[in-house]
């Protein structure tokens, strides 16, 4: 009895782990991702057009990235170990940042979406009220 239970806790394992959700982490990389994204009361499309890699100056753990956010551009940073993002909006004709974003990316789970979720401090107030408000996307 005490074998067939062994082998029935083994299977249990076994099959827990096949689900793949036990391996579940943060993507690697962002590169050519497209998000909508909810800031406050608005949906804007973010995408992320490029990410560096490794040995680039100060990536050891975190990379750059680059895109736009509407018709602006974004720059900021990525860690895949631990999924924060943060990054800057730009004032298209300015370069000025407009908007700063700070959060975090889900776990990439086979079969199910991406999500990215924090706040977003609204630097000119063309966007909002002065202050800082809740944003959220989904891939």
């Amino acid at each position: 009895m005490k074998t067939l239970a062994t082998l029935m806790h083994a299977a249990l394992v076994v099959a827990a782990l096949a689900h793949g959700d036990a391996f579940a982490a943060r993507p690697a990389n962002l590169a050519g991702t497209t998000w909508t994204v909810q800031i406050n009361r608005d949906s804007e499309q973010l995408v992320i057009v490029t990410q560096g890699g490794p040995g680039a100056p100060g990536a050891a753990t975190c990379r750059v990235i680059n895109g736009t956010l509407g018709i602006a551009p974004v720059r900021g940073w990525y860690c895949p170990g631990s999924g924060r993002i943060h990054f800057h909006h730009k004032n298209l004709s300015t370069g000025l940042t407009v908007r700063t974003f700070t959060g975090s990316v889900s776990d990439d789970v086979v079969g199910q979406p991406l999500y990215m979720a924090g706040t977003v401090m609204v630097n000119n107030s063309v966007f909002d009220e002065l202050g800082e408000y809740n944003f959220s996307a989904v891939r």
